[in-house]
């Protein structure tokens, strides 16, 4: 893919971006990891609190996810 860059009445620059490549777990860790930090920020006032809740709510969004995947698996066949 390539994208036009104006810069502000200087030539235009062009730069071939990759698409990014995630496999299905990449992507469940990448959205754990966000929503996770999110809810570490949003539902706690004490920093150390924010971490444990955030490390505590990353560990059950994968594991709830791997059981999810492991309980829909004799269904996919």
């Amino acid at each position: 893919m390539l994208m036009k860059l104006h810069a502000g009445g200087r030539r235009d620059v062009t730069i071939a971006m990759q698409p990014l490549q995630l496999s299905h777990f990449q992507s469940l860790l990448l959205f754990a990891l966000i929503i996770s930090l999110a809810f570490g920020t949003l539902g706690r006032r004490q920093p150390i609190e924010r971490l444990k809740y955030a490390a505590w709510s990353f560990a059950m969004f994968v594991l709830i996810a791997i059981a999810l995947g492991w309980l829909m698996y004799p269904f996919s066949r």
